[in-house]
Order: C-alpha cells, then structure tokens, then sequence
C-alpha cells in the first residue's frame, strides 16, 4: 500500500476513523506506525492528505486527518472495456484499473467468455469494490472506477456505448488490441485525445465478427507487441501505452 484509502463506513467522527482490516495491519506491521505518527492517506473519491495515528491496538488503527490537499483531476479520461475473464483473473483485472486510475470498466461477453462467469460472487459490487480498492492504494488513487457487466455484446457496442461516447463534448480515441494489428497505440494518437476507450478481449482473442462489429463503432485495432498475453497482462499493457502517451505528450508541452 503506497496510500492509506479510508471508506465512509471508517469514519467515526468528523475527522477521524477508524480501521480493523489490512489497512491496519499495514500501518502495525509495515509502516511499523505509533501513535503520533503521520501516514499518507486520502478520501474515497476525495482528497489526498496526511492522518495522525491517535491509537493503535492489536486489532485496530485511529487515525485523525491532519491535512487534506486539493484533489487533482485525473486526464485523460481513460474507460476499459473487457471480456469477462474468469474470476481469478478478473481479481487482477480490478487491482490493475484500481491502480492506473481507469474511470469505468465495462464487462461484456464474448463468444470465447464461459457462460458460468456471470454467476460468479465477485460480480457483487461489494466483492469488486475490494479489488479496486486494493489496486487503488498501491497507485496512490483515490477516484473509484466504475464498474458495469453486460451479458450480451453487440447491443452493447451497437445500442449502450455509442449513447456514452455521445454524451460528452470530449471526441473519445476508441481501441482494441489485436493481435494481428500492426498500428499501435501511438500511431492512433493525433495531439492529445481527453478521453481513450481501449478493449482487451478474452482468453482465445475476439473472433472476427466482434472485431468487425468494434471497427464498425469506430475502434481502431492496435497491436500490444509481439507476444500472446494473458487478460490481466494485456490489461496492464494497454494502459501501460496510453499512460506512456500520456508522458510524452506532457514532455512536448
């Protein structure tokens, strides 16, 4: 954990709360905290700042908030549209969006995505939302990404997301990785986009009507390198190449 993420089910009074779960085994037992000392927190959809720990037991963490700093706006937005991938990798699908600041996450089928995913206990928001958080404290995060599931995939490109992409000013960069693409990332980007949707799709890859069905709403296939990747590392590696787009657009400034 590089950031202390504290929930409102935490708070117990108007600057303080209270922890019992990892957080505070993470504050005893790594961070080797007493009481007086200061730790880097920040607000679930809120600010970042630093907490005094009040008190600390074998079991749990007070902590009062000493400062809050002014909360910075995450840019580009970056939204995630995902194959539903089996839990165990779905678990790291979450930590990683939590981590690289995805805004939302669409979970769509796909013709290679098992059936009996859908009735997995970690598509109950409560479930999710402890991977998010997980992934949101290692990358110093505090924005919750959003996290929709849709069960069938053409009405989703074809009758959801196109009302989404319409709704904003901002003329969103759409992407899928693909592996026999041979543009990349970079080679999409004119200026600096305000708003990317990449798409990684499941285990197998997409089949060719899924691909058709993306280019035709207006995603450009980009290629990842030359390896075949598991979801979560594809993940991780599409974000990777926005973020680093990103930098370089910053350094051009």
């Amino acid at each position: 954990m590089n950031i202390i993420l504290l929930l409102p089910e935490d708070q117990t009074d108007e600057s303080c709360y209270c922890l019992h779960d990892s957080r505070a085994e993470h504050i005893r037992s790594v961070l080797r905290g007493a009481e007086g000392d200061v730790v880097e927190i920040g607000l679930l959809n809120g600010p970042q700042g630093i907490a005094e720990i009040l008190s600390i037991g074998p079991k749990f963490v007070e902590l009062q908030i000493r400062e809050l700093r002014k909360q910075q706006e995450v840019m580009p937005i970056v939204d995630l549209i995902c194959a539903l991938p089996r839990p165990q990798t779905l678990k790291r699908v979450l930590a990683a969006c939590g981590t690289m600041a995805v805004r939302q996450l669409h979970l769509v089928r796909a013709n290679r995505v098992e059936r009996s995913f859908y009735q997995s206990p970690l598509l109950q928001p409560a479930n999710m939302r402890r991977h998010l958080v997980e992934g949101m404290m290692q990358g110093r995060q505090t924005r919750l990404p959003r996290v929709s599931v849709h069960q069938r995939f053409r009405p989703f490109f074809e009758d959801i997301l196109p009302p989404l992409v319409g709704e904003t000013d901002s003329e969103a960069l759409m992407v899928v990785a693909d592996g026999g693409a041979q543009r990349t990332i970079a080679g999409c980007c004119q200026g600096r986009p305000a708003w990317i949707i990449g798409a990684v799709g499941p285990e197998g890859g997409w089949v060719p009507f899924e691909l058709e069905t993306m280019r035709a709403s207006g995603f450009q296939a980009v290629s990842l390198g030359r390896w075949v990747l598991r979801v979560e590392a594809a993940v991780v590696a599409l974000l990777s190449q926005i973020e680093m787009q990103v930098v370089a657009h910053r350094q051009l400034r």
